[in-house]
C-alpha cells in the first residue's frame, strides 16, 4: 500500500466521496425523478461545484503565491524570529507553486468522482446478484457503508458550519484569502484533533503579519471558541453515540494511515480504522481486537 500510495490515495478519496454523494442521488429518485434524470442532475451538480472549488482554490494560490514575499512579521515584535521562520518553512516546502499538479489532481478526481456515481448503483446490484440478497457479507458491507454516509455527513455538516465561522472571523478582521482559509478548515477537519490545529497555522501568521502579536491572539482565541463550539456542543449532538471508536486508536490511526499513504491517509484514517474494526468483528480470533479498538461511550 506505502509503494501505490500516490495512485491508491486519490482513488480511495475518490471511492469515499462518490460513496458520500450517492445518498443524494436516492434522495432524487425518492422525490419522484426517473433514474436517469437523477443521475443527470447529481453529476451535474457534482462537475459544477467540484469545478468552482478548484477555480476558487487555484485563484487563491495563485494570489497566495504572488503576495507570498509580503507575509513577513515586523522583526521588532515578539517572537517575530520564530514567526519568519515557520513562514518561511511553510512557503518553501508546501508546493503552492505547484498550480498545474493542483489542477491535474483536481480534475483526475472530479471525472473519476462523476464515473463512480455513475456505477455504484451498478455496483450494489452486481453485489447482490453475485453474492445473494441474504448473504452476510453483504450485509456487512451494506451497515458498513451506511455507518459512513450517516457519520461523514454529519462531518461535513459540522465541518461546513465551522469553515463558514472561521470565514466570517477572517473577514470581520479583513484578513487577506479568507476563502481560502475557509476551505482548508473545512477540508482539514476531516483530520481528527490535528486538522483544525494545522488549519489554523497560515491564517494566524496572517494576522500577525498584518496586527502584530495581539491581532495572531484574537485570531486564535476566536479560532478556538468556534471550534469548541462546533466540536463539543454540534458534533455530539448530531452523532449520538458517533463511531463509538477509541480516541486513542483514532490519534495512532492518524500516524499509521498517514506514514502509508501521506495526507491522504490521514483524510481517510478514520474510515479505514471503521472497515478494519468491521473486519476483525466478523471473525472469532480478533474480535477481541475489534473490542479493544471500541468504546462504550454513549451506551
Amino acid at each position: 500500500m506505502k509503494f501505490v500510495a500516490p495512485i491508491l490515495g486519490p482513488v480511495l478519496i475518490a471511492i469515499f466521496i462518490s460513496i458520500l454523494i450517492y445518498p443524494f442521488l436516492m434522495w432524487l429518485k425518492k422525490k419522484g425523478f426517473s433514474y436517469n434524470v437523477s443521475i443527470l442532475i447529481t453529476i451535474a451538480l457534482t462537475f459544477v461545484l467540484g469545478l468552482g472549488l478548484l477555480a476558487i482554490m487555484v485563484l487563491s494560490i495563485s494570489q497566495l503565491v504572488a503576495a507570498a514575499s509580503t507575509i513577513t512579521i515586523d522583526p521588532n515584535s515578539f517572537l517575530a524570529t520564530y514567526a519568519n521562520q515557520i513562514v518561511k518553512f511553510l512557503f518553501s516546502n508546501i508546493p503552492l507553486e505547484n498550480i498545474a499538479g493542483i489542477i491535474e489532481m483536481g480534475f483526475f478526481l472530479l471525472f473519476a468522482i462523476i464515473f463512480l456515481i455513475y456505477e455504484l448503483p451498478y455496483v450494489k446490484s452486481r453485489l447482490v446478484k453475485g453474492l445473494g440478497a441474504e448473504s452476510p457479507a453483504l450485509k456487512h458491507t451494506f451497515d458498513l457503508v451506511a455507518d459512513f454516509i450517516e457519520y461523514f455527513v454529519i462531518r461535513i455538516k459540522v465541518n461546513f458550519l465551522a469553515a463558514l465561522g472561521f470565514m466570517g472571523i477572517f473577514v470581520v478582521f479583513d484578513i487577506n484569502f479568507a476563502v481560502l482559509w475557509g476551505i482548508l478548515t473545512f477540508v482539514l477537519g476531516f483530520i481528527p484533533y490535528i486538522g483544525i490545529m494545522i488549519a489554523a497555522i497560515p491564517p494566524i501568521l496572517v494576522a500577525w503579519a498584518k496586527y502584530g502579536i495581539w491581532g495572531a491572539l484574537s485570531i486564535t482565541v476566536l479560532f478556538v471558541i468556534v471550534n469548541t463550539i462546533a466540536e463539543s456542543y454540534v458534533f455530539p449532538r448530531l452523532t449520538g453515540k458517533g463511531l463509538q471508536m477509541s480516541v486513542f486508536v483514532v490519534f495512532v490511526s492518524l500516524f499509521i494511515w498517514g506514514w502509508i499513504m501521506g495526507m491522504a491517509g490521514m483524510f481517510l484514517a478514520v474510515p479505514l480504522t471503521l472497515v478494519l474494526i468491521k473486519y476483525l468483528e466478523n471473525f472469532d480470533e480478533t474480535r477481541w481486537l475489534a473490542l479493544l479498538m471500541t468504546t462504550d461511550e454513549g451506551e
